[in-house]
Order: C-alpha cells, then sequence, then structure tokens
C-alpha cells in the first residue's frame, strides 16, 4: 500500500509539472507589445529610419501580420500608424538604394516563406509588395 501511494504520488507530481509545463509555454505562443497604440509582433522589434531632414520613419508587424508604418511630422508629432498591407512573418529589413536615404527597399519573410518587398521612392512614393527578385527573376524592378 506504502509503494503505491508513493508511486500514485510521483505520478500525480509528474502529471501536475507536465500540465504547468504546457500551460506556461504552449507551442508558437506569440507575445505583443504596443507603441504610440499600435499592438505589434515584440519578437519582430521595431525598424527605424531617419531621413536627412530629421524626420524618423517606424515599421512594425503589426497582430494581424501587416507592415504598419508611422513617422514624425516636422513639428515632431508622429503622423499615426498606417497599413503597408502584406501578411509577413519576420523581423523588417531596409535597404537603402544607391546610397540615397529617401529611396529603399522594406522587406521581410511572407506567408508563403519567400522574401517579399516593397520600394520607396524619394518622392515618398512606394511600390506595391512584390516577391523577391531569386524567386521571380522576372518580375517588376527585377534586374
Amino acid at each position: 500500500m506504502r509503494r503505491f501511494r508513493s508511486a500514485l504520488a510521483a505520478v500525480a507530481a509528474l502529471a501536475a509539472f507536465a500540465g504547468v509545463g504546457v500551460a506556461a509555454a504552449p507551442a508558437q505562443a506569440a507575445s505583443y507589445c504596443t507603441t504610440k497604440g499600435q499592438k505589434y509582433f515584440c519578437d519582430y522589434n521595431i525598424t527605424t529610419t531617419k531621413f536627412p531632414n530629421g524626420t524618423k520613419e517606424e515599421f512594425v508587424v503589426g497582430s494581424d501580420h501587416a507592415v504598419w508604418t508611422n513617422w514624425t511630422r516636422t513639428d515632431g508629432s508622429w503622423n499615426g500608424w498606417v497599413s503597408m498591407g502584406g501578411w509577413v512573418q519576420s523581423h523588417i529589413e531596409i535597404s537603402y538604394l544607391q546610397n540615397n536615404p529617401l529611396a529603399f527597399t522594406i522587406a521581410a519573410i511572407g506567408g508563403d516563406d519567400n522574401y517579399w518587398f516593397r520600394m520607396r521612392y524619394p518622392d515618398g512614393s512606394w511600390t506595391n509588395w512584390q516577391v523577391s527578385c531569386t524567386v521571380a527573376p522576372n518580375g517588376f524592378n527585377c534586374p
């Protein structure tokens, strides 16, 4: 009887431990942060760039997996978050084009596991999302 109770206690302790372990670390749990009112994936961080006139622009992956951007106005106040669409599952990277701080791409891994990007022109306009040229070599803006 004593062995049975010890075994039963050991099984109960193991079950309790396993239950706590599962509850504490669910598979692919997402943690969210908030910045200036926008909820985003903490793991992907905030990507920031600064223009020559001092304007800052931030990019985050929102809780909806879309890319969101916010920038400062000339008086230093923030514009407010604007969705850039897409569905991404990684940190957003910035690459500058031809040494021009006003022309750059933002890129991230999309829901299809391909590398997707949008290009910003010096006038502030953006291309649509497009898959990497290594995936679609004849795509728009590919050499």
